[in-house]
């Protein structure tokens, strides 16, 4: 049984070996596959863009021959040889071509491949005088056809693309002879620069395997394949690379892949290789037009970094499987032992969950008792404070009602006299002026109605509900139920309301009820006053959602120790037996149900100012009369 147990573990280690091994080899393989498709996709996009550029600059300069091949001044300079003022005249047209173009030189060549004119005819190396007709662009020109080459300058030295266009007889443009060529050479090096500053490689290659441009200084003028002895003679023939001496590159590359790249080693070019062995991915694209192989040589240094770091993470990941497995191994190997002793717990537990249960379901009862005391104590609160709410308001109805009497008795009286008055107007026959009378009796129990209404509405209970409310009429209300106080008080009512009526969130009767304790507190603080005036202002802040409403009076104004206190239950300012304190706390509590907040301060000019926030109602209505 040992035997057996011995070699079912080796066979289970045997196994899991063979898995690690080929999980870290498809580890290694997937990382570096992605490592390389990263790299690759990288270069593919750098190099697109290094091609457009190159691309681009031929295609600017590829029909500049084309029209200058007819300029009437180029045409005469081929047509009267000879002629200085002609050539002079080309020299200048030829350098202002050169400049407002960028092209590195511009000139004209005559059939024998002599040059006339050029734009450097006033530099040490000038074109003028030299012949070029064993170039091939000159060869090609003079077959009718557009011709292009790149080859480094013989007199300059420098790097450049040729276009050279056939000049035509004038009199038969389209099918006359060939009489000339203009050429425009446009310089190739300063594209290097730029690729520079790229952290890869970049190498142009010509239709004949010859590295003309390069990042590396040392790989330009190197060829990536063996040169036959007619190639080479065609170089030397066409003075392509002028003295340039032609070296092998020497590479190693791998089979290119569907999507062109490959992988590329350069191990070594005599002794200008400052990294012999570097190994490069290699993503190439064709420029047709121009014969080129454009190479982008991304270096392949941090591949192999990449691959350790995703083994060794593949590695730490199965060393941790292989520690939890041997871990579940373990615990499985304990768990029979904790079953038993778990059941033991479980018997223990459902007990204990028995007897907690018991006192849960007491403590719950408990705390349902408590909630409905609590319930019943808060009802008990809201139907005090309704009644400590409508006893204010028959408070301040008492205090009125002297003032009110007044009111009412006035209109009766005057009721009387006009009753008697167009009754002798009748039997007098002047029944125009009874008619009269009767009018004013007619006005006057209207305005004994409006009275009697206001109180009416003031004195019964409102329910708590919210509904848009005149602001306007809810002032105009209040100033009516106190106006035979503010009359007798001499106190001057100044309002700056709005022209439009405004719509606030709340209670008519409530609201009405802020206002009746606002000016009443307001008409208590200026008892002692030599200038009495009560200033209401409404401003309508539409953007904010708000009413905004300040009652400032002429009075002392507040002490700035009691401004906090001025809003608590049962505080006063007043002398004993002339207010419980309560005006103000309640008027605190209604606009708190309105949903808006009220503050006390100190004016500018003195007095106290009550200011109001209440919510605005979206729905305008017509002004107030």
């Amino acid at each position: 049984m040992r035997t057996l147990f011995k070699l079912s573990t080796l066979i289970a280690i045997a196994s899991i070996s063979a898995i690690a091994g080929v999980v870290l080899w498809q580890t290694a393989t997937i990382s570096r596959q992605i490592a390389f498709d990263q790299i690759e996709e990288r270069g593919r996009n750098t190099l697109n863009l290094l091609v457009e550029n190159l691309r681009g600059d031929l295609e600017k300069f590829r029909y500049l021959p084309k029209v200058l091949s007819t300029d009437p001044v180029l045409v005469a300079a081929l047509t009267t040889p000879g002629s200085k003022d002609l050539i002079n005249r080309s020299n200048a047209e030829l350098a202002r071509v050169s400049g407002v173009s960028g092209a590195s030189d511009v000139y004209l060549m005559d059939a024998s491949g002599l040059t006339v004119a050029a734009s450097n005819w006033d530099l040490e190396k000038t074109f003028v005088g030299k012949n070029f007709r064993y170039r091939p662009y000159f060869q090609q020109a003079m077959d009718g056809r557009l011709g292009r080459y790149f080859a480094l300058g013989t007199t300059s030295g420098e790097r450049g693309y040729y276009f050279a266009y056939p000049v035509r007889d004038p009199e038969k443009r389209a099918t006359g002879p060939v009489i000339g060529a203009v050429v425009v050479k446009l310089p190739v090096g300063h594209h290097e620069d730029s690729w520079a500053r790229s952290d890869s490689e970049v190498v142009v290659i010509d239709d004949m395997g010859v590295v003309f441009m390069s990042t590396r200084p040392a790989w330009r003028y190197t060829t990536t394949r063996p040169l036959t002895d007619e190639t080479l003679s065609t170089i030397r023939d066409s003075r392509r690379y002028g003295s340039e001496v032609l070296q092998a590159l020497v590479t190693e590359r791998s089979d290119p892949q569907p999507d062109g790249r490959f992988l590329m080693t350069v191990r070594h070019h005599a002794a200008q290789v400052r990294r012999p062995g570097e190994s490069f991915l290699v993503v190439e694209e064709n420029i047709r037009d121009a014969g080129w192989r454009v190479l982008l040589l991304s270096r392949t240094d941090d591949v192999q970094t990449q691959v350790r770091t995703a083994v060794a993470v593949a590695a730490a990941l199965l060393t941790s499987l292989a520690m939890a497995a041997a871990a579940l191994h373990q615990r499985r190997r304990r768990l029979a032992d904790r079953i038993a002793l778990q059941q033991r717990a479980t018997s223990q537990l459902e007990r204990r969950v028995e007897e907690r249960t018991k006192d849960l379901m007491q403590a719950n009862v408990d705390l349902q008792r408590e909630v409905a005391e609590r319930k019943r104590a808060e009802e008990a609160v809201r139907q005090t404070q309704a009644s400590l709410v409508q006893a204010t308001k028959l408070a301040a109805l008492g205090q009125m009602s002297a003032g009110l009497s007044h009111e009412l008795n006035q209109p009766l009286a005057a009721i009387r006299s006009y009753a008697d008055n167009a009754k002798g107007f009748v039997d007098r026959g002047r029944v125009e002026q009874a008619i009269r009378n009767l009018g004013e009796i007619s006005g006057l129990t209207d305005r004994m109605a409006r009275i009697i209404r206001n109180l009416r509405t003031y004195s019964r209970e409102e329910p708590v509900e919210l509904r848009p409310v005149s602001i306007q009429a809810a002032i105009e209300e209040a100033l009516t139920l106190l106006g035979q106080r503010i009359e007798a008080d001499q106190v001057e009512i100044v309002k700056d309301l709005p022209d439009m009526d405004v719509q606030v969130i709340a209670g008519a009767v409530r609201l009405q009820q802020v206002f009746v304790n606002l000016i009443s507190n307001a008409l208590d603080a200026m008892q002692h006053s030599e200038v009495r005036r009560i200033t209401i202002t409404v401003r309508d802040a539409r953007e904010r959602g708000s009413v905004l409403v300040d009652v400032a009076d002429s009075g002392q104004g507040i002490d700035e120790k009691e401004i906090d206190k001025l809003f608590d239950p049962f505080y006063s300012t007043k002398e004993v037996g002339q207010g419980m304190g309560l005006g103000l706390s309640i008027t605190y509590g209604l606009v708190s149900q309105f949903g808006g907040s009220i503050q006390a301060a100190n004016g500018e000019q003195g007095g106290a100012v009550l200011s109001l926030v209440l919510n605005r109602s979206p729905e305008p209505v017509e002004a107030v009369a």
